[in-house]
């Protein structure tokens, strides 16, 4: 009875601070890590409005501090016309998020001796032994004509991971035309004809001079190719996501998968959404050829997933209790590697005049320069509306998910980093 009693007094005081606090209009405060949920409401409000302005179906995200999720919620619909709700384990096209697992692939292979950072590209893959730079383009009689010369630098495997090893790009105006009808059919075709395709390129400009976003992390898992004996997929499978239970990680899916994958949107000229790639069996990842494995952009998983990726990085390399690569191994994807004179920004929600590449990350060499997020924390987005970001220093990590392939008119995606910033 003195129990029940005790109990009962402990009760009606805690009701009554609590009563206290709503009635002076001051917000709870959470046990731990506090957020602004004003900030955090203000960026779901953003979710909301680019759905009732059909530009999403739905969305995503979570907000991750000194280990646990802080902030998180699932909004919206995986596919408009069957209503099927968005869930915690829906499967997302990560497009460009591809990238920093390939990176740590490569240097894994530093990592067992194999490779280094700074060997010449072509004493792995021979096509590229001599390199031409674009001068400009000519037409003689209809004939388009490029003139070139000789690169005076080698590519090295570093310049894949930081974008500097000047490929051709469909992103950029120089060979945009050339790379896409190069490229048109790539799906077809495995990381070897990729990579003897891209070699009869000329770059766009002489390696470790400039920086241009672009295929380079594609050639990156040719050479791990070459050098392991193993299909890029395999290797990836068996040195990451296998020992970190990445289980709903993979470029392709199976049927069973088809019930989880969101619908992939692209708008019209009317700023609307129209379907791009379904999400069901008949999608291209379910249903088309299943060999042409993108370390630039293929690989398809979950929140959970990429934040077990995210928050391995954020702890120098350790997954639980098992070890996926060294502290000094990850140390190289959290320091810019990058001539302080190369600009290494290209236009995505984080763009900022003064950004440095490290081995897999944009990242941000000083703040107040238009980037939101803090001094060298790294980040990264994907072409389908996928992005995040990791601030080592705060240890604090953030992932937003949703499915459009315009993503530089999808305002919740634009406005991300800038509320999570205000949120913390």
């Amino acid at each position: 009875m003195k129990k029940l009693l005790s109990c009962f007094i402990a009760t009606l005081l805690l009701t009554n601070i609590l009563f206290a606090q709503k009635s002076n209009n001051k917000p709870l405060k959470p046990l731990k890590n506090e957020i602004n949920s004003a900030a955090i409401d203000s960026f779901e409000n953003v979710i909301k409005k680019d759905m009732s302005n059909q530009q999403i179906a739905g969305g995503t995200y979570l907000l991750y501090k000194k280990g646990e999720i802080v902030a998180h919620n699932v909004i919206g619909e995986s596919d408009i016309n069957t209503h099927a709700p968005l869930k915690r384990n829906s499967i997302f096209r990560m497009a460009s998020m591809t990238k920093p697992l390939a990176s740590l692939a490569l240097l894994l292979l530093q990592e067992d001796g194999l490779i280094n950072m700074n060997d010449r590209l072509d004493q792995y893959l021979p096509e590229f032994a001599n390199p031409v730079v674009l001068d400009r383009t000519d037409t003689v009689n209809g004939v388009i004509i490029l003139r070139t010369h000789p690169a005076k630098n080698p590519i090295l495997l570093r310049n894949l991971l930081t974008h500097t090893s000047g490929f051709a790009s469909s992103f950029y105006p120089k060979q945009k035309a050339l790379y896409t009808v190069t490229f048109k059919d790539a799906s077809k075709y495995d990381l070897a004809h990729f990579s003897k395709e891209l070699a009869k390129l000329p770059l766009d400009f002489e390696p470790n001079e400039k920086w241009q976003y672009g295929p380079s992390i594609n050639i990156a898992a040719s050479v791990i190719e070459k050098v392991s004996g193993m299909s890029f997929n395999d290797f990836l499978k068996k040195r990451i996501l296998e020992p970190m239970q990445m289980n709903d990680t993979k470029f392709y899916l199976d049927s069973a998968d088809a019930s989880r994958l969101t619908t992939l949107y692209t708008l019209d000229a009317n700023g609307k959404m129209v379907m791009a790639d379904p999400g069901t069996v008949s999608s291209k990842l379910i249903s088309g050829p299943k060999v042409y494995y993108s370390a630039s952009g293929g690989i398809n998983s979950t929140l959970d997933d990429y934040l077990k990726f995210c928050v391995m990085i954020l702890k120098n390399g350790k997954h639980e209790n098992t070890i996926i690569a060294k502290p000094e191994t990850i140390a190289l994807m959290k320091m810019d590697q990058t001539p302080s004179n190369i600009n290494a920004s290209f236009y995505m929600p984080s763009g900022t005049p003064d950004e440095g590449f490290t081995f897999g990350y944009q990242i941000v060499r000083r703040e107040g320069l238009g980037s939101p997020l803090k001094e060298k924390s790294i980040s990264w987005a994907g072409s389908y509306c996928t992005i995040f970001f990791i601030d080592p220093k705060r240890e604090v990590i953030g992932i937003y998910l949703t499915q459009n392939d315009s993503y530089t008119q999808i305002p919740s995606l634009q406005v991300f980093y800038n509320w999570m910033m205000k949120a913390l």
